[in-house]
């Protein structure tokens, strides 16, 4: 989470009270002082916002005033940590004085704290390959006078240099003109990315290109998309039969020209991402009866999102329902013999449909109808390229299982295609039928390309033959993915030096408390060097930014400890669940296997790792239960394990949960009996 201050927000001052804002004065507001949301002020006090869903639901009109928002008196960092938490769909918390006038804002983003500690293109194997791209970038200009994201982008100037690469910088208003030249556009963070969002929609009613538009921590990220081929190769190789759909833009023949019109049609006329009133008659046909348009038509999807881990949001309603984070497939059966893994946004999902209309569920009626014992899965989600194959790869898959997925639009070597262009070519498919692309569709075009998919997988004889149910086996191209997708991003070109003693130690630091860092200061005492892999997830109520931060802060004067970022399969959903959950220790075996095995046979083999360090959790069952599996499966790879007691503070052991909650009812002193003073700072926003 980070905090603004009044004066770095956008904010619309009026005498009386309105009821729309012009879009030109948001514009303008936005353009000098870029953020997701625009204040407005009545009188000295706060009276209301507009944020981009706002401006999106307006249309071409002015943009209502919202005066039913979540505000908080006060700099609660805690309580609005909490909001963040519970509320998906909030990204921004104002602030007030007891007196009702602004004073700042939170934001869920801290885009700024993580590269004020982080190094992004330092170890990374992919970075001059996928730097060696371009010549020239262009990055957009910081409001006059922040001095902190100015620095950030010195920063990244410099680095840029070091690969032969000019940086260009942009104002918000040279972004249209500038996009269709396909260089990339950078935003040093998510406020000012989202902010460009907003204006550019208030200037011409059209989106911001994202194809050629990246935040700093988007387009580092994307150094990781070298690794994908690797990665598809190994799943292919490990018995699964992939299929990627994918869709060309050529205009080969009447049909395709027809279809791109209409969808070029489409985005000119509307471009809004859902179906608008007046193409709902075309679209649903038949279906559009009642408020069905209306319902369907605008399906709400929550993504529980971070960089290492995104499923759906479990949701319950008439057309639309996941269940740990898979959409319903209609008629799936409890068990078969193989599965069949869907992966990918908007036409994986079923953006536009119900349940019982996506790709999934008819290839599942079609596969209970011609008798083959099959489990079709909805893993579709809204997700970075990035997150996708962290998806894919931390799924438990067998040998004889199907894949098909949907990754950046693009073909991989040795996996079949499926153009969905040419198929809707083919079937004479009615532009009506479509939005702005293929993929983008109606309940008509997926029973196509469900088809389409069943003819493929009978013809390729994926639906016969023997399928593994080896249920202790690890998901196939794991290891590979833990290289790929951590290793090579961070240790690349690391040789442990031999005979050396190099402790581990895996922590969550939500928050980083004294008893963490006593830990580590004890490791750094009995190990020539130590990596400390702090969780990525951000399940927590604080954010892997300012536990990274808090972590960095408090072990400094420790010259032989790194922490590093643990990637997406140390500690994280992916591969350990059971923390996240919380479920019976009796239970935790068998959900602690994998991510044990990974660190074991992959993490600690590529690092020299040959100690852990672990901390005392006898208050905690649960952990406890962890701590003794531990010990128990870590010398099988020549690990040593070393627990230590925890340390007291008012008469009581330091934990992380003590921490939240004297932070959260405003006890300064037992807090810092739990933390550091740089650690109290990021909990409580006090100023320096």
């Amino acid at each position: 989470m980070e905090y603004y201050k009044r004066e770095q927000l956008p904010v619309i001052t009026f005498d009386e009270e309105p009821e729309y804002l012009d879009r030109k004065l948001i514009r303008q507001a936005l353009s000098e002082k870029p953020f997701n949301i625009v204040l407005v002020e009545v009188r000295g006090k706060l009276y209301g916002m507009v944020s981009f869903g706002d401006v999106i639901r307006a249309g071409d009109g002015p943009v209502p005033v919202n005066r039913n928002f979540t505000a908080l008196e006060g700099k609660r960092f805690m309580k609005a940590r909490e909001i963040f938490r519970e509320r998906v769909n909030i990204r921004e918390i104002p602030t007030t004085d007891e007196e009702g006038r602004l004073t700042g804002a939170c934001s869920r983003y801290d885009d700024l704290l993580y590269f004020e500690y982080y190094r992004p293109w330092e170890g990374n194997r992919y970075a001059r390959p996928f730097l060696s791209k371009w010549k020239k970038l262009r990055i957009v200009r910081t409001p006059v006078g922040d001095v902190r994201r100015q620095k950030i982008v010195d920063s990244w100037i410099e680095g840029f240099k070091k690969f032969d690469i000019t940086c260009e910088l942009v104002d918000f208003g040279d972004i249209p003109n500038l996009e269709d030249e396909k260089i990339p556009i950078l935003f040093v963070d998510e406020e000012m990315f989202l902010g460009a969002q907003m204006a550019i929609e208030c200037l011409d009613g059209r989106a911001l290109h994202t194809d050629v538009s990246f935040t700093f921590r988007h387009f580092e990220r994307k150094t990781a998309e070298l690794g994908f081929d690797a990665l598809v190769e190994k799943l292919a190789n490990s018995g699964v039969k992939i299929y990627n759909l994918l869709f060309t833009e050529d205009e080969s023949s009447d049909g395709r020209r027809r279809l791109w019109e209409g969808m070029r049609r489409w985005k000119k006329r509307s471009g809004k991402p859902y179906v608008t009133p007046d193409a709902a008659q075309g679209f649903y046909e038949e279906l559009n009866v009642g408020n069905y348009a209306a319902e369907v038509g605008r399906l709400t999807l929550y993504v529980d999102a971070n960089d290492v881990y995104s499923r759906l949001k479990d949701t319950r309603s008439r057309y639309l329902n996941v269940v740990n984070g898979e959409r319903v497939t209609v008629g799936q059966p409890s068990e078969a013999e193989r599965t069949i893994w869907f992966f990918g946004p908007c036409v994986m999902i079923g953006n536009y449909v119900e349940d019982k209309h996506t790709i999934e569920s008819f290839l599942q009626e079609r596969l209970n109808r011609e008798g083959y014992s099959c489990k079709v899965v909805n893993c579709g989600c809204h997700e970075t390229p990035y997150q996708e194959m962290i998806h894919i790869t931390s799924t438990p898959m067998k040998p004889g299982d199907v894949v098909v997925f949907h990754v950046n639009n693009r073909p991989f070597a040795n996996v079949e295609s499926i153009d969905l262009t040419e198929l809707l070519d083919q079937n004479n498919v009615p532009t009506e039928w479509l939005l702005d692309m293929p993929t983008h569709c109606n309940h008509k075009v997926n029973q196509i390309y469900a088809d389409e998919l069943f003819d493929r997988m009978v013809r390729d004889g994926a639906l016969t033959g023997k399928a593994s149910r080896k249920e202790d086996q690890s998901p196939l191209a794991c290891d590979l993915a833990v290289n790929a997708l951590f290793l090579d991003l961070y240790f690349d070109g690391y040789q442990p030096e031999k005979g050396k003693r190099i402790g581990g130690i895996a922590l969550h630091g939500n928050p980083f408390t004294l008893g963490h860092r006593y830990l580590i200061e004890y490791a750094s005492k009995h190990a020539d060097r130590v990596f400390a892999l702090l969780t990525e997830d951000e399940a927590g109520l604080l954010s892997f930014a300012e536990r990274y931060a808090m972590a960095i802060e408090d072990t400094k004067h420790l010259p032989n400890v790194t922490i590093v970022p643990g990637g997406p399969f140390s500690g994280t959903r992916n591969i350990f669940a059971v923390y996240f959950v919380k479920v019976d220790p009796a239970t935790m075996r068998e959900g602690t296997y994998a991510g044990f095995r990974i660190f074991g046979e992959v993490i600690a083999k590529r690092l020299g790792i040959n100690c852990r360090f672990i901390g005392d959790e006898r208050h905690c069952p649960q952990m406890e239960v962890h701590n003794d599996l531990l010990k128990e499966m870590m010398p099988k790879y020549g690990i040593e394990v070393i627990e230590i007691p925890r340390i007291q503070a008012e008469g009581g052991s330091i934990s992380a949960s003590r921490s939240r909650r004297a932070a959260a009812e405003g006890d300064k002193e037992t807090l810092l009996a739990n933390v550091s003073e740089s650690t109290y700072k990021i909990l409580v926003g006090e100023d320096d």
